[in-house]
């Protein structure tokens, strides 16, 4: 079994807090539009010189934040939340931390959703107006595993829900919209992207599928066609590049297919092994401006980049727990302005780097 489905262990004061959390339900979705977070704002001055490669060679990915919950974002003594928290309590707990998180969904303004499946919440992170909310409801169901986020042009958001085998929508203002109609097949979802069509891709980790939605939320298929000689091998995660490429992390085959935009296959990326440019356990993929591959693996505690040759350009990161190191990592997401996040998954905490496009002369 997969070792992100390790998550849904819970404790039993984690589903004590789940229960509290839940009597929170008119607190927390405002539906405000988010204001627009500086450039400037997005950089913890203390972690300024941690930069992937080192000096003397030229720096191509920079870490700019680490958030590790609500406290670095909210304020501590701001917030109905902590209120009532302390009123039910009696303790001094304030909103929710993260416990498992996976996958990453951003607006690039600074708004930040983050699966956490372990405790069935999306965390919502307003960095600009510097407020946490959450999502834990889906009409008259509650989320049990949500596992994938992704964001549409209209800022609608999509979960996919591992334990409940669905796919939710909501709308920008936290809005439940409807549960998307798998036609029966969906048995795991995980990952899920978006193409510029408007089409939605779904990895599938127990059906060992991957899903296509239409752009009105229709079930259309699989994306695989009969070229496809291979088998999936639970896959998990996945990302869709800007010429509607589609990049699917084989977990279990150790490798990321890669299918065009009408789902032809053209390659893999990758294979089992310990050293720099194969995977131990690869887990979330995205792309950046250039069209390199970003691929985190949980077991090497970091993520590799990949040009479109296939060519390891670099590897950020190492298994630890400072500022730039990692503890079993899983989801990663890409905003357009190349900002890098990453579900720093058994640190219990996202990460925030930058990738620096090479200057033209």
């Amino acid at each position: 079994m997969l070792d992100y489905m390790m998550s849904y262990i819970v404790s039993a004061r984690t589903a004590l807090r789940c229960t509290l959390f839940a009597l929170l339900v008119p607190l927390f979705l405002s539906g405000c539009a988010t204001a627009r977070l500086d450039d400037a704002a997005w950089q913890d001055q203390r972690l300024n010189a941690v930069v992937w490669p080192q000096a003397p060679e030229i720096g191509r990915i920079k870490l700019l934040r680490v958030i590790q919950g609500p406290q670095d974002v909210v304020a501590a003594s701001s917030g109905v939340a902590k209120r009532v928290f302390d009123y039910i309590t009696g303790t001094k707990e304030e909103y929710v931390d993260f416990f498992t998180p996976q996958c990453i969904a951003a607006d690039g303004n600074g708004l930040i959703y983050i699966a956490d499946p372990s405790i069935g919440i999306v965390h919502r992170y307003d960095l600009a107006g510097k407020e946490v909310q959450y999502l834990y409801q889906a009409g008259n169901k509650k989320l049990g595993g949500p596992v994938g986020v992704v964001l549409d042009n209209d800022n609608n958001l999509y979960v996919t829900d591992a334990q409940q085998s669905a796919i939710f929508k909501y709308s920008a203002d936290g809005t439940f919209l409807r549960e998307l109609d798998g036609k029966g097949n969906l048995k795991r979802p995980a990952g899920i992207a978006i193409k510029s069509n408007g089409d939605k891709v779904v990895a599938d980790a127990l059906a060992d599928k991957v899903f296509v939605f239409g752009k009105d939320d229709n079930f259309k298929g699989e994306l695989t066609g009969a070229d496809f000689k291979e088998t999936f091998n639970r896959p998990t995660y996945l990302a869709v590049d800007i010429q509607d490429n589609v990049y699917v992390t084989d977990t279990m085959n150790f490798t990321v297919r890669v299918f065009d935009a009408g789902g032809k296959y053209l390659r893999s990326q990758g294979q089992i092994g310990d050293v720099p440019g194969s995977f131990a356990r690869p887990k979330g993929v995205a792309l950046d401006s250039d069209r390199n591959l970003y691929v985190v693996d949980s077991i090497f505690g970091n993520f590799q980049i990949f040009n479109q040759k296939s060519q390891l350009l670099l590897y950020v990161g190492q298994e630890g727990g400072l500022p730039g190191e990692m503890m079993l990592p899983s989801g990663i997401f890409i905003d357009r302005n190349d900002r890098v996040y990453v579900s720093d998954t058994f640190n219990h905490r996202i990460q925030i780097y930058q990738y620096l496009k090479e200057k033209v002369q």
